[in-house]
């Protein structure tokens, strides 16, 4: 068993923080009815205001590939990306999950790879 996730670090100038989380959450609204598609989180760090990181779960890497595939996904992160003066997208895999004091090692696939949105 393997968790994969979708992130995005966003560098967001003061008088945009407002557009860019108002662009961010249309975004996650979308993202979270695509197939394969789990839960989103936007966070603020609290060192530094402007920077902003997104976080989605996904069921697996074929959903995160198909979503952005779609037609629609260059143009709607492109709102998103808009309102930031720098984005670093990526994707991650979970090694090692502890609930409640119990460690559960993940095994993610050893073929699995970065999935890049088409250009």
């Amino acid at each position: 068993m393997h968790e994969i996730f979708t992130h995005g670090r966003f560098e967001v100038a003061p008088e945009n923080e407002v557009a860019f989380i108002d662009a961010w959450s249309e975004f996650a609204t979308w993202v979270s009815q695509r197939p394969g598609a789990r839960s989103f989180r936007l966070v603020r760090d609290l060192r530094n205001a402007g920077r902003f990181f997104s976080t989605g779960e996904w069921d697996d890497a074929e959903g995160i590939r198909a979503w952005k595939s779609s037609d629609e996904f260059k143009e709607r992160l492109g709102r998103v990306v808009k309102q930031s003066t720098d984005f670093e997208p990526t994707e991650l895999v979970a090694l090692v999950k502890v609930t409640g004091g119990a460690v559960e090692v993940l095994s993610p696939p050893d073929d699995l790879e970065p999935v890049h949105a088409p250009t």
